[in-house]
């Protein structure tokens, strides 16, 4: 009986998280929307390529940012390791000094790579991106820490409102929206995004705390989360920037428009994933890998129907992104039927993944992740140059799928082991 009770507890729980992460998520969904159209047409496929180009090399760098503070501000806290006030003052130190060091490597990987973007474009956006976002984001992911899924949504939920209001402001003024003015307005928003988180945190937590000892101790494994979360990026996000050395930029803006329809079709996913995963450490330290083996078994037969609703949806209203996007979008419409597959293959592997993190196999995870961006990595080099936008739409799902089938049988294998080494891994 009172363990029918903690279930029924424990289910409301995540209920309730869910609903406040999708009720932010839901509102960033309907503004990002206008948001979209509004960037698309305000600045073309051209200059929209060329920003997507530019902030997925940034997504690309950016979980370095901090070296896993976030993640493990979620971990330590919630296994009462570490004070919110200490994750909080420690994690922004390294986010300040990470994000210093990498904008700098950004502009260096420039100099290799040549993006169609002047230095002083590539240094606002790698300021906003590796910093001032990257605190916004520990902030987040510290109030999801301490059960505050109020703040944590609202906290996207600004910085898509910011970023609509800037764009609106830039196309009320200039009508055409130039690529110089619409990298300001977003460096712009990051910081007042980054403000805003700051402040809140100062409500919730006080004054941070600064401990060196906890930082040394907690880099080795912060690291791997931070490699874990770049690899993901990297075979969501490398080949677009790719696009925009080896295609044409208006290629990439329809394939970077189509992405992000997928992206943001994912908001309800992602809301019941981001409320599961502090859940996915409590049950791992309790039962291990068999315990979040079954926790994830329950969460994908219920986002699978999401993503087969959402490949339905895709395959059926496709053909009216243009009269949104504007007909210069006319090639969306196939990209986003070819890319409609992803958000089912990511309602699988998001919760197989956390299970081996919340069961402390982070490390496996990692290394199996780092597979798959290689994996993605030369398959672009092989087929974007002759395919283009269809190319990275193949190697994406490609990748996802491999990602999928690779997780699983990690844990298979490791379930078959003494369930005592399933818990002490």
């Amino acid at each position: 009986m009172l363990e029918f009770k903690n279930k029924l507890k424990n289910n409301k729980e995540l209920l309730t998280d869910t609903f406040y992460l999708a009720l932010g998520q839901g509102g960033k969904l309907g503004i990002q929307a206008i948001y979209f159209v509004l960037i698309a047409r305000s600045l073309g496929p051209a200059s929209y390529g060329g920003f997507v180009a530019l902030t997925a090399m940034t997504n690309i760098i950016a979980p370095f940012i901090g070296l896993g503070t976030s993640n493990l501000f979620i971990k330590n806290y919630r296994a009462g390791r570490r004070s919110a006030k200490v994750c909080w003052g420690n994690g922004v130190l390294v986010v300040l000094v990470t994000g210093v060091v990498c904008s700098v490597l950004v502009l260096a990987c420039n100099q290799l790579i040549h993006l169609q973007a002047s230095s002083w474009d590539i240094l606002m956006i790698a300021v906003s991106d590796l910093i001032f976002m990257r605190i916004t984001d520990l902030a987040m992911f510290g109030f999801a820490a301490d059960g505050n899924m109020k703040q944590t949504a609202f906290q996207g939920f600004l910085i898509s409102l910011l970023r609509l209001i800037a764009i609106a402001v830039l196309a009320w003024k200039y009508g055409a929206v130039s690529f110089d003015q619409w990298i300001a307005g977003y460096a712009l928003t990051g910081i007042l995004a980054a403000l805003y988180a700051i402040w809140k945190a100062f409500q919730q937590w006080g004054i941070p705390q600064i401990d060196l000892k906890a930082i040394r101790e907690d880099i080795a494994e912060g690291v791997f989360f931070s490699i874990s979360t770049s690899a993901q990026s990297i075979y969501n996000d490398i080949d677009k920037t790719m696009l925009g050395k080896l295609s044409t930029l208006a290629d990439t803006g329809i394939y970077g428009a189509a992405y992000r329809f997928i992206d943001v079709s994912m908001t309800p996913v992602r809301s019941l994933v981001s409320a599961a995963y502090p859940r996915f450490f409590k049950i791992g330290e309790e039962e291990g890998l068999p315990g979040t083996w079954k926790y994830a078994k329950r969460l994908i037969s219920k986002s699978m129907l999401m993503g087969v609703a959402i490949f339905l949806g895709f395959m059926l209203l496709a053909p009216a992104i243009p009269y949104v996007l504007g007909h210069k979008y006319d090639a969306v419409v196939p990209a986003v039927r070819w890319l409609a597959l992803i958000p089912f293959l990511r309602c699988i592997h998001s919760f197989l993944a956390d299970s081996l993190s919340g069961a402390n196999q982070q490390m496996l995870r990692t290394l199996i992740q780092i597979g798959i961006a290689v994996v993605n990595i030369l398959l672009n080099f092989w087929i974007l140059p002759r395919w283009s936008w269809r190319g990275a739409a193949w190697t994406s799902i490609a990748s996802d799928a491999l990602l999928v089938v690779s997780l699983w049988i990690a844990i298979q294998v490791i379930m078959r082991r003494p369930c005592a080494v399933c818990k002490a891994a």
